[in-house]
C-alpha cells in the first residue's frame, strides 16, 4: 500500500500499474503519456514532462562560499543523503554555501522533476496577487472558475485550498483507470475540465486531507486573474527577482494550464535561493520580492494542522510519524524532535526537500531517488548538530 500510496502523491500512479484495455482514443492518449514519464527514474527525466514552457530566470551570480558548520556534521549530513541515494544535497549557513555536491551524472546545471514541490513555490506566488487585489484568500472558486457556479466545489474558498481544507477528493475510482478524475488530472489534456470531476468529500473547512486537486484549483484560480501566462508571471514575480535560472512548466498540452500541484523543473541550486528567500523573510538580497508578512502567513501553522500552512510544513509540534491524510496509507517519519523549533520545509515526494530554520540561519536542499524509508529530522539534525557560531 505505501507504494501505491507514494505512486499517487507522486501523480504517477498510472506507470506504476497495470492497466486495462484503453476504452477510446482519449484513454488510450492517457496511457501512453503514463508510460513516457518512468516511475522509477521521474525525478532524474524532467525532459519527459512534455509539452513544457519556460519559466524566465535570470543571468544570477553564483551564491558565495562559507563556513559555519563542522567538517564532522557536513560528512554526516552527506552520509545520510548518500544513504537515501541522494543526487543533489546542498547546505547554506547565513546565505553562503558550506557544502554542495552531486551524485556522479548530476552536476549543478541538472535540472529535476521534484514532484509537489512546486506548491509551495505556488503559494509564494500568490502573495503579489493577493497585494495588488487581484484575489483574496476570501474569495470562493466560483468568482474566478465560472464553470463551478452551480457545483458544490464553488463555494470553497483559496484559504481552504492553500490549507489542504478544502474538502474536494476524487470520487470513488481506481486511479489507473485513464477515465478516473485522477488520471484525467495528472496525465489528460485539459487538466481544468478534469478538475469538475472532483467532488465534496467532506464539508469545507472540517479536515485536513492533503490534496493535488486542491493546489490545481487554487492555480487554476490564480491564473485566472493574472492577466497573463502563468509561467511569465511567475518569472516576472519570483523566479527571475531571486536570481534563479531558466525553469520548465509541465503543460496539460501545448499553450494550455500548468500542473500546478507538480512538476516546476529547476536545479538544486534554484530551489536553495527558494529557501533563501523564505529564511530571509521574502528578500532576495536588498530586494523585497515576496512580502514579508506574506512568507510569514504561508508558513504559519494551520488551524485544522499546526504542522502545516499553506503548502509549507512545518517541523514543531513533534508528530513522530507524519501523515498526508487519512485516506493516504503513506506516512513520513520524523523519528527525534528537530532541534530547532522552528523548522520549515518543502516537501516533494519521496524526500525531495526545501529545509529551512531562521534561527540558525540555515537552509539544506535534498534532491534524489524517491525514498519510502526518508526521515525529515534526520538531515536536519545532523547539519543544526555542527553549527560552529
Amino acid at each position: 500500500m505505501k507504494a501505491l500510496a507514494f505512486a499517487l502523491l507522486c501523480g504517477l500512479a498510472g506507470a506504476a500499474l497495470a492497466q486495462p484495455a484503453p476504452p477510446s482514443p482519449a484513454a488510450a492518449a492517457i496511457l501512453a503519456r503514463m508510460k513516457a514519464i518512468p516511475m522509477a527514474t521521474a525525478v532524474e527525466s524532467p525532459d519527459a514532462y512534455t509539452p513544457a514552457e519556460t519559466v524566465a530566470g535570470a543571468v544570477a551570480r553564483p551564491l558565495p562560499k562559507g563556513g559555519g558548520v563542522t567538517a564532522a556534521a557536513i560528512a554526516n549530513a552527506q552520509a545520510y543523503a548518500d544513504g537515501q541515494n541522494s543526487f543533489a544535497l546542498i547546505i547554506a549557513r547565513n546565505g553562503r554555501i558550506v557544502h554542495e555536491h552531486y551524485a556522479p551524472g548530476f552536476t549543478a546545471s541538472s535540472r529535476f522533476a521534484t514532484a509537489s514541490m512546486h506548491k509551495a513555490v505556488l503559494a509564494l506566488a500568490f502573495g503579489p496577487a493577493i497585494a495588488s487585489g487581484k484575489i483574496s484568500l476570501a474569495d470562493p472558486l466560483s468568482r474566478h472558475l465560472p464553470e463551478l457556479a452551480d457545483d458544490p466545489k464553488g463555494a470553497v474558498t483559496i484559504e481552504q485550498l492553500l490549507r489542504m481544507t478544502g474538502g474536494v477528493g476524487s470520487p470513488p475510482a481506481n486511479p489507473a483507470d485513464p477515465q478516473s478524475p485522477s488520471a484525467q488530472l495528472m496525465f489528460g489534456e485539459d487538466n481544468r475540465a478534469a478538475a469538475r470531476g472532483f467532488i465534496l468529500t467532506t464539508p469545507p473547512g472540517s479536515e485536513f486531507a492533503y490534496q493535488n486537486i486542491s493546489t490545481q484549483l487554487a492555480g487554476l484560480a490564480l491564473q485566472a486573474v493574472l492577466g497573463e501566462r502563468y509561467a511569465a508571471y511567475l518569472s516576472r514575480a519570483l523566479w527571475a527577482p531571486i536570481g534563479a535560472s531558466d525553469a520548465a512548466l509541465w503543460l496539460d498540452r501545448p499553450g494550455g494550464n500548468p500542473h500546478f500541484f507538480c512538476c516546476l523543473q529547476a536545479t538544486a541550486g534554484d530551489w536553495l535561493r527558494v529557501g533563501e528567500l523564505v529564511r530571509n523573510q521574502g528578500k532576495a538580497g536588498r530586494r523585497q520580492v515576496i512580502a514579508a508578512d506574506w512568507v510569514r502567513a504561508v508558513t504559519a501553522p494551520s488551524p485544522l494542522n499546526p504542522s502545516f500552512g499553506m503548502n509549507f510544513w512545518r517541523g514543531s509540534p513533534h508528530v513522530p510519524v507524519r501523515r498526508y491524510g487519512k485516506a493516504v496509507p503513506l506516512t513520513v517519519a520524523a523519528a527525534q524532535p528537530f532541534a530547532r523549533d522552528d523548522v520549515v520545509y518543502i516537501d516533494g515526494a519521496g524526500g525531495q526537500r526545501v529545509y529551512v530554520v531562521p534561527s540558525a540561519g540555515l537552509t539544506v536542499v535534498r534532491i534524489g531517488k524517491p525514498s519510502l524509508t526518508w526521515d525529515d529530522s534526520e538531515l536536519v539534525n545532523r547539519v543544526l548538530a555542527g553549527l560552529t557560531n
